[in-house]
């Protein structure tokens, strides 16, 4: 197996993967890692060639549920060094499955166990000795939290190889690269949005009884006393304004579609009443660490503020504060109350 057919191998693999789980939700983390290797391998090769370590990649396709538990699908292809007077390296490419546990939920720190197996391609000299075969690992090592924006991840791991090659060989793989989120496809969605609103907005009525800025059409909330400030639906706000269907990508600060037309429509009252000032409220769940909660929700709600920016609303009018995991509305021990939990608030100031 020559080294276009590895790279072809790997292309394959990646289209495939990245089709099979591309759709996330809250309560998994859907992922793509690379990760550099170098491995020491079994003196007893030596039958082989002058061997001592061999350099690799690895690509990973993983996705972790909210107990811990998950599994990587992964592609690797080593270059086993045999030294200038062999003639030839040698390569092993394989494709295997593991299943693992994370102590963590991927949104900060978090160790690993794994164990799984796979096949291999043993490509060595002479070529009469090449053959198919079955490895085994098991391993350990770690996720970091978000390096940056876009939410890349340092990964780091060690495994133990059994490679079922021949009379079985006993190598060990160090591996460091990145992890990558995987997401859907938000802006096909978001320009299907846009194009039902402007059909809502020609069916709206032109009467305005009760002076609120509501056209009756669309009042649900008739004859509110003069003065009074109103949401979209012409019902009085409250101090507390829940921006429900203002949600995000899973452990990030970037807003899903559905997210669009709510803040069009924050967008709107805060144009209508422009003495209004505001805080942007942003609240997770009590899954992963506090620190890193508190950090994601402040993210969030930045998110927010630099939205409705974007549509106009002065910067000096608002103010973006993340309070983690310290006001739940509802209870953390199930997924209807996380996802509730998970929310964006407007705190209306004067």
């Amino acid at each position: 197996m020559g080294k276009q057919g590895l790279i072809a191998g790997t292309a394959l693999a990646l289209a495939v993967g990245g089709q099979a789980f591309a759709q996330d939700s809250e309560d998994r983390a859907t992922y793509i890692t690379i990760l550099g290797t170098y491995s020491q391998i079994d003196e007893d090769r030596s039958a082989l060639g002058n061997i001592d370590d061999a350099m690799g990649v690895q690509f990973i396709i993983g996705q972790q549920r909210a107990s811990g538990l998950g599994f990587e699908a992964t592609l690797f292809g080593d270059v086993i060094e045999t030294g200038s007077g062999n003639g030839t390296d040698y390569y092993r490419p394989g494709l295997g499955l593991d299943l693992f546990y994370a102590f963590g939920d991927r949104k900060g720190f978090t160790p690993f166990v794994l164990v799984g197996a796979g096949g291999t391609y043993n490509d060595v000299f002479p070529d009469s000795e090449d053959d198919y075969d079955w490895y085994g690992n098991a391993g350990l090592g770690l996720v970091t939290g978000p390096l940056n924006k876009y939410d890349l991840k340092l990964r780091a791991e060690v495994r133990y190889i059994y490679d079922n090659f021949q009379d079985g060989y006993d190598d060990y793989r160090a591996g460091l690269g990145l992890e990558i989120p995987l997401y859907g496809e938000p802006k096909t969605i978001e320009k299907i949005v846009e194009k039902v609103k402007v059909v809502e907005v020609a069916g709206e009525g032109l009467g305005d009884a009760d002076g609120d800025g509501i056209v009756d059409g669309k009042d649900q909330c008739p004859n509110t006393p003069a003065g009074t400030r109103v949401d979209g639906d012409g019902c009085p706000l409250g101090d507390v304004v829940a921006l429900n269907g203002v949600t995000f990508e899973t452990d990030s600060n970037r807003l899903r579609p559905d997210a669009v037309t709510i803040l069009d429509e924050v967008a709107e009252v805060l144009n209508r009443y422009p003495e209004m000032l505001v805080e942007v409220a942003g609240h997770t769940d009590s899954v992963g660490a506090d620190a890193y909660n508190q950090q994601l929700s402040q993210r969030r709600a930045e998110a927010v503020v630099e939205y409705l920016v974007g549509k106009g609303i002065a910067a000096d009018r608002m103010t973006a504060m993340g309070y983690g995991e310290s006001e739940p509305v509802d209870s953390n021990d199930t997924k209807d109350g996380r996802e509730r939990n998970r929310r964006v608030e407007l705190r209306i100031k004067n």
